[in-house]
């Protein structure tokens, strides 16, 4: 029998970290435990000034199937404070990950349900497989998706679109995920996690105080706020002429040498 833990952080190299979710026995269901693990594997991946991008992906056959919603009846039928609680934390995560001041990828090893695909939203970039799917069936069930899920189904795929999947509640194929821009490369099963670190060494040799300024902006800019002065303070506090300076020269002496 596969042994299912809580989520798993691998690094790769000092700028790279890997975030795997661990129960592919059941999906890769998230289950309360798992919410608190992936918040304190956030925070040491923040911590760390040297990692610069973080990949997200799913052992087994899917990514996730979101949140277990056994977890969820059970608190209801508990404590409803409890189980509000839970909820909040689903989205807190989700926010963070659109939020934090690294580049993340998601790889996207194979189906994508519920409230994952609210995570892969909060993902920079997102690679996907041959023969995945996603699915949002809330509306389905009659739970209210949590307004961070929708504001990003909004800014990431667009009104018409994230109407469609969240009224409809329909398997939307992996073609159909690249066309709409919830994937932005469509990979066999057995690439998309060599893809993955492949675009975070290309990320990880660029400045990431910059990135992340622009980051924010991008994000920002999504919900028509890109030119606030909170983004322009970031932008310029990102500006560091030496900096640009001498990598203009690194790229002249890789030119020549070449």
């Amino acid at each position: 029998m596969t042994e299912e833990t809580n989520p798993l952080l691998n690094r790769s190299g000092s700028q790279i970290a890997l975030i795997e979710l661990n129960r592919p026995g059941n999906a890769n269901r998230i289950q309360p435990d798992d919410l608190q693990e992936l918040e304190r594997l956030l925070d040491e991946c923040e911590a760390d000034p040297q990692v610069h991008v973080l990949i997200i992906t799913g052992r087994g056959e899917y990514f996730s199937a979101g949140y277990d919603l056994r977890a969820l009846m059970s608190a209801r039928g508990v404590d409803e404070k409890e189980s509000v609680g839970r909820d909040s934390a689903f989205e807190h995560f989700a926010n963070r990950l659109e939020n934090t001041r690294l580049i993340t990828i998601a790889a996207l090893n194979g189906p994508v349900l519920g409230g994952a695909t609210d995570f892969a939203l909060a993902c920079d970039l997102r690679l996907g497989v041959e023969g995945m799917y996603m699915q949002m069936p809330a509306a389905r069930i009659g739970l209210p998706l949590y307004a961070g899920a929708l504001q990003r189904y909004v800014s990431c795929l667009g009104l018409n679109h994230a109407k469609r999947l969240v009224f409809m509640a329909e398997k939307l194929p992996a073609t159909e995920m690249l066309a709409i821009g919830f994937l932005n490369e469509l990979l066999p099963a057995d690439a998309v996690l060599e893809r993955a670190f492949a675009m975070a060494k290309e990320i990880a040799l660029m400045p990431a105080k910059p990135l992340a300024a622009m980051k924010q902006t991008l994000n920002a800019s999504a919900l028509g706020e890109g030119c606030a002065p909170a983004q322009r303070a970031a932008l310029i506090d990102a500006y560091d002429p030496a900096l640009i300076a001498e990598r203009i020269k690194d790229a002249k002496r890789q030119r020549q040498a070449r």
